[in-house]
């Protein structure tokens, strides 16, 4: 790793170039065999703090401010000189940026998608040309650009605070989207993404003149950047909500493989989606607590062939950037993530691949001081590009799921016959890419064929199917099919496809009768409690919903016995960021009981047949929960969830705990009252009625 200064050469638009030495960098931690050096100081009062970056036609980079201090061009020559040159384009705040197609797309936060050009043949870009596109949402709003993997049109990202440019969208392989909540959600405790809905996070793919926008993907909370790896697979870096740690509904930053047609699952407050909802898609591995930012493939990059095929995920909070090591595993990946670089502190905002091989990165955001950066391999390894391909099993599984994701959002008559087997895949991405092929065709030509079906895991993908695509009168009929299924039977994939086609189903469809009631409440209070907790989780959570006799004395048993939390091994990475860090140092020493908050939120719904014993127990649980160390909003979600159970207690249930709860039940009026007076006397009837006859 080299620390040593670089003589640069700064050019304004002006042509006026002087020397400047850059800042004294931070030391960093590198992968051996690999060089980083800081070879530009932004000067922040011209030039500001640069957060998106991209290359030019001749190889050329382009940065962007985060404010409004404009475009700007960096030519790094042979020599390690850096000219830098201010674009004369009206335009700034880039979280996106593209050259395609002799021109440069930029996705501004908030104004949009805009298209500039050179128009007087001088080199310079200087007219800004609007697209259409999503307008506003901030840091969580407009993000990357890139090209799809065919070149002729565009991905674009934009985060949860970012609306969808309705009057665009002119299709989507995303057949249906909605909360799909069975019990009533918090939202956040101190007001996050409040009213926030479905989809959340998206990526559409975009035709270059920017008017036809079709979604691909969506269901995360604020993914900066997109990239595609060598087999045109896309892939995303989705933040986490570090206010929610320590709750059940936390999730961790994650890489996601972005495929047609995928629901990740981000739902506001604590309605975020279990990974191993049928409806959803899990993450190709979960990476921690941060801030992803940008995201590039090592595609063309002078590195050893393992790190040309990395995927590199750049993390603002805790200064890291990680390389992502794909390995094929049926029709997806499993991933290894690296820590390919690090430093405190090093606010990473985006990367690229020069035109020479060289990684180019930038640090800044938010007004830090702002740098760019060269890393380089100098270890003698061969930097020939990767050969291997996947093997023939793997091969066979991704064309097959290529193949289901021309039908996503197509009616095609030759779909089902092709996606229907594929509905019992163990591959959840060829399961997914069929339930999405079937799901895009008339319900009427496969709905009796979803409910006479007789293999199990097909049986619950096509039922979820169903429920997301069926018209309420299928409802009662899809209770029956599913009431057919011996639990016992299934493994604990199919079981939790089952609860979630039963959620789903009850959630789209309607409510079930008082009769269906009873036959699913004896079908799946058996297996209460059970092994998994994962099943535990959503067997509690139907028969919450189906107000189950036995519902309170089987999870009070179990938060009463609580199970050892799972502590995940962040030590190291938090303190890179001692205000971010802090918080969560405290929580990795004393965990929280995390998945017993979440049993304890579901049965927070249940209003009817407490002992006074089991409310005590239950208020006396989320008390002590309420002092463990969590995020910003852990503290609050505990409150409100108690809030939410007392409402549903009685008037003398809630005054026999208010030695535990501090509950008033008699309303502080602010002011004295005066005690009403009296009638005087005791009346009777005669007396009244003695007054009531008595003359004048």
């Amino acid at each position: 790793m080299s620390l040593s200064r670089s003589t640069l050469l700064v050019s304004a638009l002006s042509a006026l170039s002087t020397l400047s030495l850059a800042a004294a960098p931070p030391p960093l931690n590198v992968a051996e065999g690999f060089e980083v050096k800081q070879i530009y100081s932004v000067p922040k009062n011209e030039q500001g703090s640069w957060v998106a970056l991209t290359t030019d036609g001749k190889g050329r980079l382009i940065a962007s401010d985060q404010g409004g201090k404009g475009l700007f061009r960096i030519t790094v020559a042979a020599d390690g000189n850096v000219k830098v040159e201010k674009m004369p384009a009206a335009i700034s705040k880039a979280q996106g940026l593209l050259w395609a197609f002799d021109s440069l797309y930029v996705n501004v936060n908030p104004d949009g998608f805009f298209k500039v050009t050179d128009s007087t043949g001088d080199d310079l870009l200087d007219k800004v040309e609007p697209l259409k596109g999503s307008r506003g949402g901030g840091e969580h709003g407009n993000h990357a650009v890139i090209l799809d993997e065919d070149g002729k049109n565009f991905f674009i990202d934009a985060g949860n605070h970012a609306n969808l440019p309705k009057d665009q969208v002119v299709s989507s392989t995303v057949t249906s989207w909605d909360e799909d909540l069975l019990l009533p959600r918090q939202w956040d405790a101190r007001g996050h993404a409040k009213g926030r809905l479905a989809p959340g996070g998206w990526i559409c793919r975009v035709t270059p003149d920017g008017k036809d926008y079709t979604v691909h993907s969506m269901g995360y909370r604020n993914q900066y950047d997109i990239a595609l790896n060598r087999f045109g697979d896309l892939f995303t870096y989705d933040a986490d909500m570090e206010w929610d740690l320590g709750a059940p509904w936390y999730r961790p930053t994650r890489i996601c493989h972005a495929v047609s047609g995928s629901d990740f699952g981000w739902r506001s407050g604590t309605g975020k989606w279990p990974t191993y909802y049928e409806d959803s898609l899990p993450p190709v591995i979960d990476i921690g607590p941060g801030s992803p930012t940008g995201v590039v493939s090592g595609i063309g990059a002078k590195f050893p062939a393992k790190y040309q095929d990395a995927i590199y995920a750049l993390d603002w909070t805790f200064g890291t950037m990680y390389a992502i090591h794909l390995k094929p595993e049926g029709a997806s990946y499993v991933a290894e993530a690296e820590e390919f670089l690090s430093g405190v502190p090093l606010p990473l905002t985006d990367a690229v691949i020069g035109a020479d091989g060289a990684m180019y990165f930038t640090t800044g955001g938010r007004g830090a001081n702002s740098a760019l950066w060269q890393v380089t391999y100098t270890g003698g390894g061969s930097t020939a590009a990767p050969a291997d391909k996947p093997s023939p099993e793997v091969a066979k599984a991704v064309a097959l799921r290529r193949s289901l994701e021309k039908f996503h959002g197509k009616e095609d008559p030759t779909a089902l016959a092709k996606a229907w087997p594929l509905l019992q895949s163990k591959d959840r991405f060829l399961r997914h890419a069929a339930r999405v092929a079937v799901e895009s065709q008339p319900v009427d030509q496969w709905a009796d064929k979803a409910l006479s079906e007789k293999n199990p895991q097909a049986k619950v993908t096509a039922a979820v199917a169903l429920a997301r695509s069926g018209k309420k009168e299928l409802g009662p009929r899809l209770t029956e099919a599913l009431l057919a299924t011996d639990p016992s039977s299934l493994d604990e994939g199919e079981f939790l496809g089952l609860l979630r086609a039963y959620a789903l189903n009850f959630i789209r469809l309607g409510a079930p009768s008082e009769d269906a009631k009873k036959k699913v409440i004896a079908q799946l209070d058996p297996h209460l409690p059970s092994k998994s907790a994962d099943l535990n989780t959503e067997l509690i959570r139907v028969l919450v919903y189906l107000d189950a006799p036995n519902i309170i004395t089987k999870t009070m048993a179990l938060i009463e016995n609580p199970s050892k939390p799972e502590v995940p091994a962040w030590g190291e990475l938090v303190t890179r960021n001692g205000r971010y860090g802090g918080p969560i140092k405290k929580m990795l020493d004393n965990p929280a009981p995390t998945r017993e908050i979440d049993y304890a939120f579901m049965l927070r719904n249940v209003r009817y047949g407490w002992t006074l014993e089991q409310r005590r127990a239950y208020v006396t649980f989320l008390n002590k929960a309420a002092k463990f160390p969590g995020g910003a909003s852990f503290a609050g979600f505990l409150k409100n969830l108690r809030t939410d159970a007392l409402k549903n207690a009685s008037d003398s249930d809630r005054a026999a705990l208010a030695d535990l709860t501090g509950e008033k039940l008699t309303p502080d009026l602010g002011f004295e009252v005066t005690p009403p007076k009296g009638p005087g006397q005791a009346w009777t009837m005669e007396s009244a009625l003695a007054v009531l006859e008595a003359p004048g």
